[in-house]
């Protein structure tokens, strides 16, 4: 997209999230995302991933996001459960390799439960979208934000942060 020329497309929400994951994996060489195809029942996406990483998508992607009365359907082939601690080795092995991730802290709280905390570098990430709050049409957020969109309902025990600028 040349980004000086006036493209006044409105971009559907489900080209925006499709976006949102092909950034939140663009530093990765082992996961690739597709573009948003047309199927019988809406729309689908293709998530492609090295055998371990692939199986880590399996089990912590949503399946399906709707947008309004409008479906897209991220296909992945197989699926496994896990609990808490299991999902905290499948994240460490899914953004391991990423350019994008500083560290995952692992932590336990008063009761006993482990949490891991998958920090981000500092960054801003952009791509060219509708984003009428950007002169040139570009979406700009932080990686935590886009993990917790990507990743919504996550709920054993992985939290999304950026590190602070003054860390190392």
């Amino acid at each position: 997209m040349d980004l000086n020329t006036n493209d006044t497309n409105l971009m559907a929400p489900w080209e925006t999230y499709n976006k949102k994951v092909k950034a939140l994996f663009g530093g990765d060489d082992w996961v690739y995302v597709s573009d948003i195809y047309k199927t019988s029942e809406g729309y689908a996406m293709d998530i492609t991933a090295r055998a371990d990483k692939y199986d880590v998508l399996a089990k912590v992607m949503p399946r399906r996001r709707m947008f309004g009365n409008v479906q897209l359907d991220i296909v992945i082939l197989r699926e496994d459960k896990m609990d808490g601690e299991q999902a905290i080795e499948e994240y460490k092995t899914l953004f391991a390799g990423n350019g994008l991730v500083k560290e995952i802290k692992e932590v336990e709280d008063e009761t006993g439960t482990k949490h891991a905390y998958i920090r981000f570098w500092p960054a801003v990430l952009q791509f060219p979208n509708d984003d009428t709050r950007d002169y040139r049409g570009l979406w700009s957020g932080l990686a935590q934000d886009i993990a917790r969109e990507v990743f919504e309902g996550e709920t054993r025990g992985i939290h999304f942060g950026t590190a602070g600028a003054d860390e190392n």
